[in-house]
Parts: structure tokens; sequence; C-alpha cells
């Protein structure tokens, strides 16, 4: 959810903050009505770092992509056999 919030109140409550935001939370801090930050939690800016490292890897972004077209496909190996293949003797 996007809560709005003006600097001056953001002020006032940046030491209960970390309370109101669960992982999908984000608060606009507004200068006179106009946005001019965005709070939000730590897990949350985590996993956008995350997913911008992802996507910022051609190599990595188009496996990814390979790999949910494979599954859409129903492309599947079973897991005894990847580790056959993989040599993985567990």
């Amino acid at each position: 959810m996007i809560k709005q919030m003006s600097i001056s109140e953001t002020r006032r409550k940046i030491t209960t903050l970390e309370h109101e935001l669960s992982f999908d939370d984000t608060i606009t801090i507004t200068n006179h009505g106009k946005a001019v930050f965005a709070l939000l939690s730590w897990d949350t800016y985590e996993s956008i770092a995350e997913t911008l490292e992802i996507i910022s890897d051609e190599a990595t972004y188009s496996a990814l992509k390979k790999g949910i077209q494979q599954l859409s496909a129903g492309e599947l190996i079973d897991f005894e056999d990847f580790k056959k293949e993989l040599h993985v003797h567990h």
C-alpha cells in the first residue's frame, strides 16, 4: 500500500515509521504536495536491488527468461535425474 506523508509529519514520526511499514508498503514523502522521497522497508529495498542486479546482467536475465519459458512449456526434469546429470551423490 502507498501512503502519503509530508516532510514535517515524517520528521515527527520518523522513530515510529518502521512499525508502520510492511514488506509491500511505501510512504511517499511530499514537500508542498510534490513527491520528493519514497520510504520503504529494508526487505523491499533489498528485493528491488536484487531484481535490478538480475535484470541488468544480460546472461543471468536470459537464463532466467529461458527457464521460465521451459517451465511454462512443461519442459521439466526430475530432480533425481538432475542430480545424476550433475554427478551429485547424496
